[in-house]
């Protein structure tokens, strides 16, 4: 019993000892409050032989719970704080650039000079090949020539075929007055001779009624003068009248012969002679006009024929176009669209290259990101529009997150990661794209809430837990778990400052509810 409390005094002033080296190094530090409002930078080690003594108390400890018969489980304790945290997520990605473009050949031909080759850094406008442009000149002359030929064509087939429209459409016109004066000179034809026909045939029967009635006469007169009943007188009388009536007759009979011959006859028969006439010259002209006609519609153009002669002309136009706009654009060259780096060239100086053939490929070296894999647990605390802090080759730099896919892959290890894209908001010369890049993501904040050390958390199917002494037992208390940095975490629900909570056991035991145990305060 002597030798025991012997060693308990000894141990007894050891502690007491060790306690008051403790009191003086914590005076000389800060307050928790204020080390709390520092939580995001690492926290300065104990010195060793501050560590050294803690261990000695707790080897003292534990031998004095020996002798004293004691069974409670050594455990290191700390407290819930109040201060302020940051979470974030530390990573590591590739530099890449957020604008591409694939220089394609504009036109084909032979490239003369190429001044860059992959890995070189260009300014927006810089040439960077050139085409032989005296075969670009050549192509040109051909187009214009080709083009000359055909509209000189065009022109004249059209000035021709203008030539024969007119043509037809006169042939067609007067053949249409023709036909109408054809018809009234054949009508008003045969009105005279209706006409002469009926005034011959009226004076025909004129005079053969005349020289009926002065035979019957004669007759009848000739027959009274030889019936012996008429008196000399009354045939002196019938002898003069049969005078008269032979004198009728001599005068019909001369009508009769010249009745074809009259003024009006004549008249009439010229006319009748004049339109036809008119008639003949009528016909005459219009079998030249009918030739004329046939003529022209056999040289003029139909209208598939006039779309393949205009068809001609456009297609010589457009090559001349093409050819023109080749030749500007190839005088241009091939130019660089915005500052970036030239990742891929397979331009040869000399050689012929056909249009649209992939000549370059640049990158932007002002628009650049930097592409990572988030696990699935990372995923969920980043956002877009997150800062990031960035380092590439030992500079610093600033960005902010620009996307994340909508889709998982698989890596190497067929764990599925999302892809993350951090946007640079400063770049500079100094950036070399493809270099890896080191990354730390401002994912949350939380201003002056409660915070426990990471390793005092434990879990279980039902969530987040701690164990925390009450009268010296363990008792195990469910939490709500907020934010978390690389040492502490947030605590929403669960537990309060004065909480006594256990951050691990002390000699390897797994701890349980209901168990005894020793506390070992930590050094916060």
């Amino acid at each position: 019993m002597e030798q025991q409390e012997k060693t308990e005094q000894a141990l007894s002033a050891k502690e007491n000892k060790a306690m008051k080296k403790e009191e003086k190094r914590k005076l000389k530090g800060t307050k928790r409050e204020q080390k709390a409002g520092k939580i995001g930078k690492k926290r300065k080690k104990a010195p060793i032989i501050i560590a050294a003594i803690i261990i000695i108390l707790i080897v003292i400890r534990m031998v004095s719970c020996a002798f004293s018969g004691s069974a409670g489980v050594m455990v290191s304790t700390t407290n819930a704080f109040r201060g302020d945290i940051e979470e974030n997520v530390s990573t590591s990605g590739k530099v890449v650039s957020e604008e591409k473009a694939v220089l394609f050949a504009p036109v084909g031909g032979r490239l003369n000079e190429v001044n860059v080759a992959a890995g070189d850094a260009v300014k927006a406008g810089d040439v960077l090949m050139t085409y032989d442009m005296a075969q670009m000149e050549e192509r040109l002359q051909e187009a214009t020539l080709q083009q000359t030929k055909s509209s000189a064509s065009y022109n004249s087939t059209m000035t021709e075929n203008s030539k024969s429209q007119a043509k037809l459409n006169e042939a067609n016109t007067n053949l249409a007055v023709l036909d109408k004066q054809l018809a009234d000179y054949k009508a008003y034809l045969k009105e005279l001779q209706d006409k002469l026909a009926k005034s011959q045939r009226e004076t025909q029967r004129q005079l053969s009624e005349e020289s009926y009635e002065l035979s019957r006469k004669s007759a009848n007169l000739s027959k009274e003068l030889q019936d012996s009943a008429t008196s000399a007188d009354r045939a002196k009388e019938i002898n003069k009248e049969l005078q008269d009536i032979s004198a009728s007759q001599a005068r019909n009979s001369y009508v009769q012969s010249i009745a074809g011959s009259s003024d009006y006859v004549v008249n009439m028969q010229n006319e009748i002679a004049s339109v036809q006439e008119h008639i003949e010259e009528c016909e005459t002209y219009k079998a030249k006009m009918q030739a004329q006609k046939d003529a022209g519609e056999g040289s003029i153009l139909n209208g598939y024929q006039s779309q393949g002669y205009a068809a001609d002309r456009d297609l010589a136009q457009l090559t001349y176009k093409e050819a023109e706009e080749q030749y500007y654009s190839a005088k241009k060259g091939i130019v660089a669209d915005f500052d970036g780096i030239v990742t891929e060239c397979t331009g040869v100086s000399g050689a012929s290259v056909a249009e649209g053939a992939q000549l370059i490929t640049l990158e932007s070296s002002q628009n650049v990101k930097v592409s990572f894999d988030a696990s699935k647990s990372d995923v969920a605390k980043l956002a877009i529009g997150q800062k990031v802090d960035i380092t590439i080759s030992g500079n610093k730099y600033e960005g902010e997150i620009s996307k994340i896919n909508r889709m998982a892959t698989l890596n190497a290890s067929n764990t599925p990661m999302v892809g993350v894209e951090v946007h640079l908001t400063n770049p500079d010369d100094k950036i070399i794209l493809g270099l890896d890049a080191k990354l730390t993501v401002h994912t949350n904040s939380a201003q002056d809430t409660l915070l426990i050390p990471v390793e005092a958390i434990n879990a279980d199917k039902n969530g987040d837990f701690l164990y925390v002494i009450e009268n010296g037992m363990v008792v195990k208390r469910a939490i709500t778990c907020g934010i978390s940095s690389d040492e502490y975490t947030e605590v929403l629900e669960g537990i309060t400052e004065e909480d006594q909570i256990i951050v691990n056991s002390l000699t390897g035991v797994s701890l349980e509810e209901g168990m005894a145990v020793t506390a070992v305060p930590m050094e916060q």
